[in-house]
């Protein structure tokens, strides 16, 4: 049977109320008490934004390994499982940021929630860096004084980091393609999205298209062009991913998985599995560690550990 993973308000900490609307800290502040390595955990109602000014190491997200270095920026969505495994004295800051606070901030159509309903993996140059380096420390310094108007000042700052990091995730659209990349790239964002909310209800793809104003053709086209794989392809993948996440860390038999996934026929969820991961169920669940899942290529038919788990391009530009 397997162990859940962990949930924090914070790392270590235990799942407690969050009186603040960002929380600041710099990452040797919790890493270094752990010898350096965060364990797998997650946390459930909070978007954690990651930058690496120094040094560096490995983050795992749900199960994919990415490599970081100076300038290495993360944003992670509640309920994704992650942990690190930072080199000694890396130097950087780890924001947490209430969902009621994005919601607060959301005033159009592409809310917070949209752009950062998925992990998001950057790496920046320089000028990026300086920008919210600047930002983080100011923000790091204002959540440790206590002087008057802390609360608006911090809500103000939790909204120049989402900024930045909205704007960041625009420029690696742009430096990818032209403005058709870009709209490319705006169209798999509200797919995925979608794919999101509703992907236990398993609607056809003929439905996903309509309801995105789009044909099913042009729909898998643009995903093949922005992340390498096909509309159906990132379905099935998101319905493995929920799977693998059951197995790892719930002791929900398989059964309960399937129906819970919208599965009507076990049986058939467990070919399904076993089709898309490599193994069965059961023998997942059994060591999860040893199983890698089948990573999404990317248009070059590669994998790329490090880049943007959505929309792989080049790295931002300095």
């Amino acid at each position: 049977m397997s162990a859940l993973v962990p949930a924090y308000a914070l790392y270590g900490e235990g799942p407690d109320g969050f009186p603040d609307d960002l929380h600041v800290e710099t990452i040797p502040a919790r890493a270094a008490m752990h010898d350096w390595r965060i364990r797998s955990h997650r946390h459930g109602a909070l978007f954690q934004f990651f930058f690496i000014a120094s040094g560096g190491g490995t983050a795992i997200i749900d199960s994919g390994a990415h490599a970081l270095g100076p300038g290495s920026a993360i944003a992670l969505p509640p309920l994704v499982v992650h942990a690190f495994d930072f080199a000694p004295s890396t130097e950087g800051h780890v924001v947490s940021v209430p969902t009621a606070v994005l919601d607060r901030l959301s005033h159009r159509e592409g809310s917070w929630r949209g752009v950062f309903q998925a992990p998001l993996v950057l790496a920046t140059g320089e000028a990026w860096s300086a920008e919210i380096s600047a930002v983080l420390c100011l923000a790091h310094g204002e959540y440790n004084a206590h002087r008057a108007g802390r609360a608006e000042a911090l809500a103000a700052l939790a909204g120049l980091i989402l900024v930045w990091f909205q704007r960041a995730l625009t420029a690696r659209e742009v430096a990818a393609g032209s403005d058709a990349g870009l709209s490319g790239a705006r169209l798999v964002q509200r797919f995925m999205a979608q794919l999101q909310a509703d992907f236990r209800l398993h609607p056809s793809l003929s439905d996903r298209a309509r309801r995105l104003g789009v044909s099913v053709p042009h729909l898998s086209r643009v995903c093949r062009q922005v992340t390498g794989s096909s509309a159906l392809a990132l379905t099935h993948e998101r319905l493995a991913l929920e799977a693998r996440r059951y197995l790892a860390y719930t002791s929900m038999t398989v059964a309960e998985i399937a129906f819970s996934l919208g599965f009507e026929d076990p049986a058939y969820f467990s070919r399904f599995f076993a089709r898309h991961v490599g193994v069965s169920p059961r023998a997942y669940r059994a060591d999860p560690a040893r199983v890698r899942p089948k990573p999404l290529a990317d248009a070059r038919g590669r994998s790329a550990p490090g880049e943007d788990m959505r929309t792989r391009g080049q790295p931002l530009p300095p």
